[in-house]
């Protein structure tokens, strides 16, 4: 398993992304699974905090293809491990008022795995009772907070990656197969990466990049209040159906090659474009902003 310094160094969103997710809402809420996070409470000043890290290792036999985590809040990283285990390296965060609840809360954090239907499931949960760890903070020491950085390796005969966030962001490296990305506030990256089977990569508030990847399936990407960096299919993509959306904001096209124009549509505050390259279709549209394209 990598060491830990391979983890995203801890940073929940700006503050001025979170004001923006709070203000275009009625409310502060989003919902990650079963577990409402209040984004208030992501903003609250603890005059304590402390960094903790356990690693963990999970049998990962050949039948299993699939892996699956949520994170209330913090940073999720997938990369290969190079070996017929998966391992998880959590370093977290913990914000209280006073070090005997720093080290309380500490206590209480446990990292467990399940498989279900060839899935093998990753959860964070309370260390005794096994409860979902978000929820029974919220229930037993709700005045702290905690930030997670997840680093996931994975056998590569894992090719389906189902990963969400609430708070926080997720990255892929160098993998291949089908992919679930989900982000409530913050960002989602993807870099040489092949998408082999079909991938939603969302994102409520923040900004999506995909950079140098190679594309044979469908593919929905989509930002609702945020911006998207799309870098044109690479040699090697086939038959894929792309759609790339953003309601309020800029997509950026990098990467230009020969491309044909299938059709496009300018209005005073959106912009639709389709293109065919490298054998994939497709369908770039924003409601409120740009599409930009860069020159060669």
């Amino acid at each position: 398993m990598k060491t830990a310094k391979a983890l995203l160094a801890s940073s929940l969103i700006a503050a001025a992304l979170l004001t923006g997710c709070a203000d275009s809402k009625k409310n502060s809420e989003i919902k990650v699974g079963d577990v409402t996070i209040d984004l208030d409470d992501v903003k609250k000043e603890f005059s304590q905090n402390k960094e903790f890290l356990k690693n963990y290792l999970y049998e990962t036999p050949k039948p299993i293809n699939a892996m699956s985590v949520e994170v209330p809040g913090g940073n999720i990283v997938v990369e290969h491990s190079g070996d017929e285990k998966s391992g998880l390296a959590l370093r977290y965060k913990v914000f209280a008022d006073s070090e005997d609840t720093l080290k309380q809360v500490d206590e209480h954090i446990e990292s467990v795995s399940e498989v279900k239907e060839n899935v093998l499931m990753i959860k964070l949960v309370e260390a005794e009772s096994g409860e979902d760890l978000e929820s029974w903070l919220k229930k037993n020491i709700p005045d702290c907070r905690v930030e997670y950085d997840t680093y996931i390796t994975v056998p590569e005969y894992v090719t389906d990656y189902r990963t969400k966030c609430g708070v926080g962001n997720i990255s892929f490296t160098e993998l291949s197969g089908s992919f679930t990305a989900d982000v409530s506030a913050g960002n989602i990256t993807f870099s040489d990466t092949e998408i082999t089977g079909p991938s939603v990569i969302k994102c409520n508030v923040g900004n999506i990049q995909m950079n140098g990847n190679t594309y044979k399936a469908k593919t929905d990407i989509s930002a609702e209040t945020g911006n998207i960096v799309f870098c044109l299919p690479l040699n090697g993509s086939d038959g894929a159906d792309i759609s790339v959306k953003a309601d309020t904001g800029n997509i950026q096209l990098t990467g230009i090659k020969n491309y044909e124009v299938k059709s496009e549509e300018k209005k005073k505050n959106s912009h639709s474009l389709s293109i065919e390259v490298e054998n994939c279709n497709i369908d770039f549209a924003v409601k409120t902003g740009k599409i930009k394209i860069d020159k060669e």
